[in-house]
């Protein structure tokens, strides 16, 4: 790991962007095994959420900090997003990405013209997010949200184009911000902070909320992914998928796993942003999605969470001390991992 200067913000996020590429480049994610819910545990916070009971709250600090501290990964079950919400997600994704790409490619990513970068169409085949040498065999569409950009900014087809579309996103975008939010004192207890700790820094949380499709790609060369092995860079990311595909790498067993679905749960992981803020106390995991094959396309709609983007994240207090110095500066998403995403 390189040891950054505590003091020194400048260059920080291409340094470590192009540190996780090292990284990346040498994964071996050739083999597979199925995970267990001992690799990927269920966590259940219908209670906490249902009655904010400061037993229940505890009980899942303790179980988060575990996860955080040793997987990195866990499902979660409770949040009160309904099957039909979900189905809704998945069926506005298809509706947007099986359209002929001269329709998506008017609201494309790289339209100098957007409100901001990094959000509309992305097509299959893109060497980007994340960077690889070979197009990541996939294509999405991305919208997000800050303190200056609001989810209306982003570009939109018309509505005679994508009947219902907008609606549904600007649903589900509201549904799953409401539980991010909601686990935030979770996580809090988790690291021994006060459980209101995290409320000034995600005021306006930063987001980003990507709709993937996983077309047929039977003629993969054998170095090609339906997305390459990469970590996050997020506080924490919230996943919903309409199919098996998710491989990530089991820290405890050290071999790669393959997620299962669950019915009606997320998949949440932390990334490199809640690793940085918390001196490395948390994990951020590796992650890929393999080649698919099948007539029945996969969809997945992970949504990054993350503070507000300008805010200056310093070390966490329970997470430094005496032996154990700040490994990062105090920097803010626009001054770190947003050179990895190309804002």
């Amino acid at each position: 790991m390189t040891q950054f200067n505590a003091t020194e913000s400048e260059g920080f996020g291409s340094q470590r962007a192009d540190e996780l590429a090292r990284e990346a480049a040498t994964w071996d994610a050739s083999s597979l095994q199925q995970a267990t819910e001992l690799d990927i545990p269920l966590v259940d916070v219908a209670s906490y959420f249902e009655s904010g009971d400061r037993n229940e709250l505890v009980r899942l600090g303790e179980q988060i900090r575990h996860i955080g501290e040793n997987i990195g990964f866990h499902c979660l079950i409770g949040h009160g997003i309904e099957r039909h919400e979900f189905q809704s997600i998945f069926d506005a994704a298809a509706q947007f990405l099986t359209l002929p790409d001269e329709v998506k490619g008017r609201v494309t990513i790289d339209d100098p013209s957007a409100a901001a970068g990094g959000i509309g169409w992305l097509p299959r085949g893109e060497r980007r997010l994340p960077e690889r040498a070979k197009g990541n065999l996939n294509e999405a569409v991305l919208f997000k949200q800050d303190r200056t950009l609001r989810l209306e900014h982003n570009p939109w087809l018309p509505e005679s184009v994508v009947p219902g579309f907008r609606v549904a996103v600007e649903a589900y975008a509201e549904k799953i911000q409401r539980v991010a939010i909601a686990l935030l004192p979770i996580y809090a207890v988790a690291l021994e902070l006060d459980p209101d700790w995290f409320d000034s820094a995600f005021r306006s949380p930063f987001y980003r909320l990507r709709m993937t499709r996983y077309a047929d790609t039977s003629d993969a060369d054998i170095d090609q992914y339906g997305i390459a092995p990469h970590v996050d860079t997020t506080f924490f990311t919230l996943l919903a998928q309409s199919a098996p595909g998710l491989s990530i790498y089991g820290e405890q067993r050290g071999v790669w796993l393959k997620a299962p679905v669950i019915p009606d749960a997320l998949v949440v992981n932390t990334g490199e942003l809640l690793k940085q803020w918390s001196n490395d106390r948390f994990i951020s995991v590796k992650h890929f999605v393999p080649p698919h094959h099948g007539d029945q396309d996969r969809y997945s709609v992970p949504f990054f969470f993350n503070a507000t983007a300008d805010y200056p994240m310093e070390c966490l207090p329970t997470c430094h001390g005496p032996g154990n110095p700040p490994r990062y500066p105090a920097v803010s998403y626009l001054e770190s991992q947003a050179a990895a995403q190309r804002e």
